[in-house]
């Protein structure tokens, strides 16, 4: 595989079952000719990776779904994932937790070995790409809060997972991408959950600006495959559905600026 072409997979959202995605991951590499040709896995938010019940304390989620994954067994070295793994955060993680570690874009170190968090917002260089992402998701009652520290002085566990105005002017500052990571969709799908048309404008401009050679998203649990204007968006599923609703794989030429997934038929 040259420089130029790149074959990575995009994963949706964990929720913490990581076993699962681990064999799903095997299953998408048996559609390439060499599986050593994955280069990275990108995981678009609600990860997870949460290793005790007192991180456990610091996730948001309704009670029927507060639970400990299995993130801990690939800390344990007894889940291996195929190459390394990048991902942005949800409304869903471990905030206090992360924003210690403070993501690859601040020099945090890997969650655990070949297991790394971008960051809140930024610019990244991962294996010849240009990624620029956003982690979290709009403040859905109130302002967007200004800054990481007067979101991290509220004491609600669920205030954590929105992300604020410095955070977005990063995104909106990266200049160009390779690729776009952002946890909700950016609005423009035409698709509509319960009433509403879903997706976020702050991800549409950022879509715009950095005119990137794809982007990928999660959040909604649906895999969905669009455009806006002309730059293909790929929202990936959750855990349960497989692939490639769930993980699937794509070919990046960064020569000729063209995203290709693969069908994924036998």
């Amino acid at each position: 595989m040259g420089s130029q072409q790149k074959i990575i997979a995009v994963v949706g959202d964990v929720h913490g079952r990581w076993a699962e995605m681990a064999a799903q991951l095997e299953v998408a590499r048996g559609f390439l000719d060499d599986p050593d040709d994955l280069e990275l896995i990108l995981q678009v938010g609600d990860a997870e990776v949460t290793l005790d019940e007192a991180q456990l304390q610091e996730v948001y989620a309704k009670p029927d779904r507060h639970r400990l994954g299995d993130f801990h067994r690939v800390a344990a070295g007894e889940i291996a994932l195929p190459a390394p793994l990048y991902f942005i955060g949800g409304n869903h993680e471990p905030w206090r937790s992360l924003d210690r570690n403070g993501g690859l874009v601040r020099g945090g170190a890997a969650i655990v070995p070949g297991v790394h968090f971008l960051g809140r917002s930024g610019v990244v260089e991962v294996a010849g790409l240009r990624i620029a992402f956003l982690s979290g998701i709009r403040r859905p009652s109130g302002p967007v809060l200004a800054t990481a520290q007067e979101r991290s002085d509220l004491s609600e566990t669920r205030e954590h997972g929105f992300y604020v105005q410095d955070e977005v002017d990063e995104l909106m500052d990266a200049g160009s991408a390779d690729i776009l990571l952002t946890h909700d969709w950016p609005a423009g799908s035409g698709f509509v959950h319960k009433t509403a048309l879903v997706g976020d404008e702050v991800v549409t401009d950022a879509l715009r600006g950095l005119r990137p050679v794809a982007s990928f998203h999660g959040h909604l649990h649906r895999r969905e495959d669009f455009e806006i204007d002309g730059i293909p968006v790929f929202a990936r599923g959750c855990w349960g559905q497989g692939v490639p609703e769930w993980v699937s794989l794509f070919r990046l030429d960064l020569a000729t600026r063209e995203v290709t997934p693969f069908r994924h038929v036998r």
